[in-house]
């Protein structure tokens, strides 16, 4: 996350403390690791502490750290107890088992909610390919609105070409409802269109700007991003970094190099390869290993001919044929932050929008190694 205010910061951090966070320890981090958190200066990120400081809600002690005060500790006590205690929360997702990361925001939501005394109704998952999607969709929201939940975390659905109209179906019903929906991983618009809904998600440009800096080290001029066809609206965004990666590296932006397309098809692959490409990012880890398997059926070696990445880190990236190079998604983190925004949205109903976006890591194995042939 790239917050560069310390207002924004002040304002993160009195959520956080008002949300019972730092009650366990009565501390914040340190200095080193909220600077590194927030991604700023050390004196921008003091006068965020400093402001905390004035509303009596920390006590900074030089050299030992900060505190909560007895009213930081009470305000977040008073909190809890109005807002949080004993809520109920739904979530909708792609449907569980088709996504690895989709599935950890939704065991990392669940756990975090168990934490703070509230419960996550299950049963929001949805399958795109799916003959009963709409009927689906309708049941779920119903579902919700009969329960009474207290919010929605939702992350917009992809791979089918009704996905604009179901997305929009489904925050307009909640919002008809009085329902706060909090999106995770994606908004339901296109860049630069904005909802007027939370929003947390990885940073897809800087993670696309990383990891394609990272395979233009690698002495690749022809680098290429590969995704499926109705893929998500972060493809986009992650497209924006490779072009930012591309310029900075002063290599010509052609449009040509942005591929939508099956992976699994050896024509459209081959065509991609005839333009000479040295390198292919993929959208995401499973549209990277159904390339690897073309590339295989082709005689290309992966990394000697071609280097391959993608996103999102797979459990088991590092023991296929070819280990993979990939962005790991804070999901951890990104949970987090999504309940603490669906927490602070119920506190303060008409607060405008917020978009919060968190680093990725690169992780990088053989598939970009440029040029190695040995095992």
């Amino acid at each position: 996350m790239k917050v560069l205010k310390s207002a924004f910061i002040h304002e993160d951090l009195k959520n956080r403390i008002y949300s019972g966070e730092f009650n366990a320890s009565s501390r914040l981090p340190s200095e080193k690791e909220l600077a590194e958190y927030y991604g700023c200066s050390r004196p921008t990120l003091r006068k965020a502490l400093a402001s905390l400081e004035g509303c009596n809600l920390i006590a900074r002690q030089q050299g030992v750290g900060s505190f909560l005060t007895a009213k930081g500790q009470h305000s977040s006590h008073e909190i809890q107890t109005a807002s949080e205690n004993s809520a109920l929360f739904g979530i909708v997702f792609p449907g569980l088992g088709m996504s690895y990361v989709f599935d950890m925001f939704c065991s990392e939501v669940a756990r975090i909610l168990a934490q703070k005394d509230c419960s996550l109704v299950w049963g929001g998952s949805l399958v795109p390919a799916s003959p009963t999607l709409w009927q689906d969709v309708r049941q779920i929201c119903s579902k919700y609105i009969e329960l009474n939940v207290d919010g929605v975390f939702f992350s917009p659905i992809e791979y089918t070409p009704l996905k604009d109209e179901i997305n929009s179906f489904i925050v307009e019903t909640f919002d008809r409802a009085h329902v706060p929906v909090v999106l995770i991983d994606s908004d339901i618009y296109d860049f630069p269109k904005r909802s007027a809904h939370d929003l947390v998600s990885l940073d897809h440009v800087q993670s696309s700007y990383i990891l394609a800096k990272y395979m233009i080290t690698q002495n690749i001029q022809n680098l290429h991003f590969l995704s499926p066809p109705m893929s998500a609206r972060t493809i986009r965004l992650r497209q924006i970094g490779l072009r930012e990666a591309l310029f900075e590296a002063k290599i010509p932006i052609d449009p040509t190099r942005f591929h939508e397309g099956d992976p699994k098809d050896i024509q459209f692959i081959q065509s991609i390869l005839d333009t000479g490409a040295q390198g292919i990012i993929c959208s995401n880890d499973g549209t990277a290993i159904a390339l690897l398997e073309t590339l295989t059926t082709l005689g290309v070696s992966v990394p000697k001919d071609l280097i391959v990445s993608g996103f999102d880190n797979l459990s088991y990236l590092s023991h296929i044929k070819t280990p993979l190079t990939s962005i790991a998604q804070p999901t951890e983190m990104i949970s987090s932050e999504a309940v603490r925004m669906m927490l602070d949205r119920i506190k303060n109903p008409t607060r405008p929008p917020r978009t919060m976006r968190i680093a990725g890591v690169l992780v990088e194995r053989r598939s970009t190694k440029y040029g190695y042939d040995g095992d």
